[in-house]
C-alpha cells in the first residue's frame, strides 16, 4: 500500500492541479454566466408602470422602460413650448408657445445604463425631425429645473443644463414636444408628450411648411448628403417621415436639389449630387404627394448662412420666369 501510495502521490499533486485550474475556471465561467443572467435579469426587471404604452406608437429606444404614464382624453386648454424658458424672479416665461385645444398622452422613458443622451435624441430626431416647429439644446433651452418643474412638472427631469434637448413638432396632425436630459447621476429620461388638437392644426409661420410656400424653397434640415453623394440612414429616415407633410402640394410640382460639396472636381461632384437627388426623391415620393423632380447643383449654387451640402426643396411655381 504504501508503494501505491508513493506512485500516486505526484499523479495526485497533477490532478489536483489540473483540477484546480479547471476550479478556476468553472468558478470564471459561473461568474460571467452569473454577470450575463444579472445583466438579463435588470433589462427584464425594467418593466413599464402599469397600463403604460408608446404614445402615437413611436418605436422607443431599444431596452428603455416607461416610468411615468399619463393620458387625459379631456380637450383643455394646452401649451406647447416653441422657445427657451426664461426665469425672472418667479415668473416662469416661454419665448414663444402655442395655445391649443387638445387632448394629452405622455410617457417618461428611463433609458438603460451606458446609453447616452445624444443616441437618445438622435433617435427621436430620426422619427420627429421632419416636422419640426422649435428645438433647442444645452444652456440655449434656458434651464433645466424650470423644464423640469414649470413647463413638463415632472422632478426627474431635472438634471443638467448642458445636457438637455427640447423638440416640438407636427406628425401627423399631432403635436409632440420631446424633451431629454441627463441627471448628475448620468441616468438619461426622454419625456414624450404628445398633444391631440380638437380642430385642425395650422402651423405658425416659421414653419417646413409655412416657409416652403412662402419663399419657394427650403433646406431640409438633418439630410445631409455623404462627399459621395450617398444619404445615411438616419437622412433616409428623415426624408421618409417628411414625405406626409409634402401633401399640401399635392398638386404642384417640385424640384429635390442636392447640394455638394468635397474635394473632386466639379463634374464628379455633379454626377455624385445627381445620384443623390434621385435618391432623395425615392424617399419623398408618396402616391398623393406632389411630383418630384430631382436636379443635381453639385457646388455651382453656394448661399451663405446654410451647409455647403445639402438638400433642398425647390417649388417650380417659385423659380424665376414662373
Amino acid at each position: 500500500m504504501g508503494h501505491l501510495h508513493h506512485e500516486s502521490t505526484p499523479r495526485l499533486t497533477q490532478w489536483l492541479a489540473c483540477g484546480s485550474d479547471y476550479l478556476r475556471r468553472c468558478v470564471a465561467l459561473a461568474v460571467l454566466g452569473s454577470c450575463a443572467i444579472l445583466s438579463t435579469v435588470t433589462v427584464q426587471a425594467a418593466e413599464d408602470t402599469p397600463g403604460a404604452r408608446d404614445p402615437l406608437g413611436l418605436p422607443r429606444v431599444p431596452h428603455s422602460w416607461i416610468v411615468r404614464y399619463e393620458q387625459d382624453d379631456e380637450v383643455l386648454n394646452r401649451i406647447l413650448a416653441l422657445g427657451r424658458v426664461d426665469k425672472t424672479r418667479r415668473e416662469v416665461r416661454l419665448k414663444d408657445e402655442i395655445d391649443l385645444q387638445a387632448s394629452l398622452e405622455s410617457a417618461t422613458y428611463q433609458m438603460p445604463q451606458g446609453v447616452k443622451s445624444d443616441a437618445v435624441v438622435e433617435h427621436y430626431t430620426a422619427l420627429l425631425g421632419a416636422g419640426e416647429l422649435f428645438s433647442c439644446s444645452g444652456r440655449g433651452c434656458g434651464r433645466s429645473n424650470d423644464w423640469a418643474n414649470y413647463i413638463f412638472r415632472e422632478a426627474m427631469l431635472y438634471g443638467l443644463d448642458t445636457r438637455q434637448y427640447y423638440l416640438a413638432a407636427e406628425y401627423e396632425g399631432d403635436l409632440v414636444a420631446l424633451y431629454v436630459i441627463e441627471r448628475g447621476n448620468r441616468r438619461v429620461y426622454a419625456h414624450l408628450q404628445v398633444l391631440t388638437p380638437s380642430t385642425r392644426f395650422i402651423p405658425p409661420e416659421g414653419s417646413f411648411t409655412a416657409d416652403l410656400n412662402e419663399s419657394g424653397y427650403v433646406v431640409l434640415e438633418g439630410v445631409t448628403p455623404t462627399t459621395e453623394g450617398g444619404l445615411s440612414a438616419t437622412a433616409s429616415e428623415v426624408l421618409s417621415n417628411l414625405a406626409e407633410r409634402l401633401t399640401p402640394f399635392a398638386d404642384r410640382t417640385l424640384y429635390v436639389v442636392c447640394h455638394l460639396s468635397a474635394s473632386a472636381d466639379v463634374a464628379t461632384l455633379l454626377e455624385r449630387s445627381q445620384a443623390c437627388a434621385e435618391s432623395a426623391v425615392k424617399q419623398l415620393r408618396q402616391e398623393n404627394g406632389p411630383e418630384l423632380l430631382p436636379f443635381a447643383a453639385g457646388p455651382m449654387l453656394p448661399r451663405a448662412g446654410v451647409p455647403a451640402s445639402r438638400i433642398e426643396l425647390v417649388t417650380a411655381d417659385g423659380l424665376p420666369g414662373n
